[in-house]
């Protein structure tokens, strides 16, 4: 219900895709007001396609994800994921020849929960700090005493700071296995990776109708990576009292 918007704003020949289950979940169709106890809307697809995915059938698979590629020529493929629901998907759509932004919606939500990983390790120096008052290159090391691996005996540098909260996951095996697939993805250079809930995106990432083409050469990804450690200020202060 957070991510929807109001589709009944878009004109009635415009289908509504939703995720395997969508139509079977109780809580989802059909919507308020006909079912009380929806989360969305009947108007949002009332008098339009409802087009509910099946990835039973889907013979192609990307890193890992069972994919449907939505317009049959490569530019959008819809992803299955669940985990944080039954019917979550993401999206990976091309940018160019051999760019790409996946769209992982609630697959996570902070960047915290697959960063660092160990195809993305944290850097010995970051670039740009997430500390642009204090430094111009931030240590990476600064963060292993906040890091809650360090007290496990991990390894910091290739640990996420953050684990999937159980009550936000329908399946919590699934929800893992979804961010464990993404890490390759957020590690490549040709994949710029994007969540529903990423606060620090807001001052990067140009808003629509701007276009995301070419995000490669502007920058986006190294400026948006390692941003969200900036939020770990006030614990590195307490952590050096």
């Amino acid at each position: 219900m957070d991510h929807t918007g109001d589709p009944s704003l878009f004109p009635k020949t415009t289908s509504l895709v939703v995720g395997p289950t969508f139509k079977s979940n109780p809580q989802t169709y059909p919507g308020y007001p006909l079912n009380p106890d929806a989360l969305v809307c009947q108007d949002a697809f009332e008098g339009r396609e409802l087009l509910e995915l099946d990835f039973s059938d889907a013979n192609l698979e990307i890193g890992g994800f069972k994919a449907i590629d939505f317009f049959g020529d490569g530019s959008f493929y819809l992803l299955q994921a669940q985990g944080h629901t039954h019917d979550h998907i993401c999206a990976l759509a091309r940018t160019s020849e051999d760019k790409f932004i996946f769209l992982g919606g609630d697959a996570a939500h902070h960047n915290g929960m697959f960063r660092p990983t160990s195809l993305l390790p944290l850097p010995d120096s970051i670039v740009p700090s997430p500390f642009p008052d204090i430094h111009s290159i931030c240590p990476g090391a600064l963060f292993e005493r906040v890091h809650p691996a360090s007290a496990r005996g991990e390894d910091y540098r290739t640990t996420p700071f953050y684990a999937v909260a159980p009550h936000m996951s329908v399946s919590l095996e699934d929800t893992k296995a979804t961010l464990y697939k993404m890490y390759a993805f957020d590690a490549s250079p040709d994949v710029l990776v994007s969540v529903a809930h990423d606060t620090t995106a807001q001052d990067i990432l140009p808003f629509f109708p701007a276009s995301l083409n070419g995000w490669e050469t502007k920058g986006y990804k190294d400026l948006n990576t390692w941003k969200f450690l900036g939020e770990f200020g006030e614990a590195l202060k307490l952590a050096q009292l």
